[in-house]
């Protein structure tokens, strides 16, 4: 691989990692709207935790779609 393509392809893997931190912070920031849940990004993991977060998740079809983007 030639230098200019090397970094091609680092800068493009720092672009998609920046934007995976964006989707993962949004993903945290929109949990964060259920009441008593919260939610931490702890590397590549968005970390949900809660009282009764199974049941509510079981019952709750907005908190069930949480994490899916349609990508």
């Amino acid at each position: 691989m030639t230098p200019r393509m090397n970094g091609r392809t680092e800068a493009a893997e720092r672009a998609g990692a920046a934007q995976a931190m964006q989707v993962r912070e949004s993903l945290a920031e929109r949990a964060r709207t259920f009441g008593g849940i919260s939610a931490t990004v702890d590397g590549d993991a968005v970390v949900l935790e809660g009282r009764g977060l199974l049941e509510r998740w079981l019952k709750d079809a907005d908190l069930r779609a949480i994490g899916r983007t349609g990508r």
